[in-house]
């Protein structure tokens, strides 16, 4: 599985604590394609939520 760089971009933010509306602000995007790059990186990861998603990245060394 990989990642797309907006999709790590957006798992970073993410990690640091940013709400879906905040990391739309952050990166210029819509609200729903914050929930659409949140989704994507569930499937992908296999996983159900954020948290999940966060410990399975860190694990594979996708983010730190």
């Amino acid at each position: 599985m990989k990642l797309t760089k907006r999709e790590l971009e957006v798992l970073s933010l993410v990690q640091d604590g940013l709400t879906t509306k905040e990391v739309a602000s952050r990166l210029q995007i819509s609200k729903r394609t914050v929930e659409t790059y949140r989704r994507n990186i569930n499937e992908k990861l296999q996983v159900r939520n954020v948290t999940a998603a966060l410990c399975v990245a860190r694990r594979l060394y996708l983010i730190e």
